[in-house]
């Protein structure tokens, strides 16, 4: 991450994004607003990455708390039912559900990075949707890249 004149980090979101409305921000973008389309949107900042000079170390985490990607909330539910049929037997019936929302589960943004050419590394589908570059979510039309959708499972249990 490379630092502004000040000696604090650049932010690494993008600053020069358009929400869904159409309008134009320089603020850093906010990963997690829901306000921007991921196809369309580059959403780091090529402008705060910075090569890694040679001889150093170079994931220092401890000083850029402010950069991590999309949550992913994971949200599960059951409904579960006893029937009790005489005083010996027990029939269960659960039904149980993952991702009972159905939210759409965004990659984190790719961070191949080549500093000498950043631009040349974005390919675009021929409707304008990014397939793949630097701060992009890649090809997220493709359904495996989206997370798993809603998916649910019934269990009966008989005991005796």
């Amino acid at each position: 991450m490379l630092k502004n004149p000040d000696g604090s980090y650049m932010n690494p979101w993008s600053v020069n994004w358009t929400d869904l409305d159409g309008k134009h921000h320089t603020d850093p973008l906010d990963i997690n607003c829901h306000c921007f389309d991921p196809a369309t949107t580059v959403a780091l900042n090529p402008a705060a990455w910075g090569p890694v000079p040679d001889a150093t170390w170079a994931a220092d985490t401890s000083t850029i708390p402010f950069f991590r990607g999309p949550r992913h909330p994971m949200e599960a539910m059951n409904f579960a039912r006893n029937f009790v049929i005489k005083e010996r037997y027990n029939l269960q019936i659960r039904m149980e559900f993952q991702n009972i929302f159905n939210r759409v589960q965004l990659p984190s943004p790719a961070v191949g990075f080549s500093p000498t050419n950043v631009a040349g590394t974005y390919q675009t589908a021929a409707n304008g949707n990014y397939i793949n570059g630097f701060g992009t979510f890649g090809n997220s039309t493709v359904a495996a890249y989206l997370g798993t959708p809603r998916s649910g499972q019934l269990v009966a249990r008989f005991t005796f």
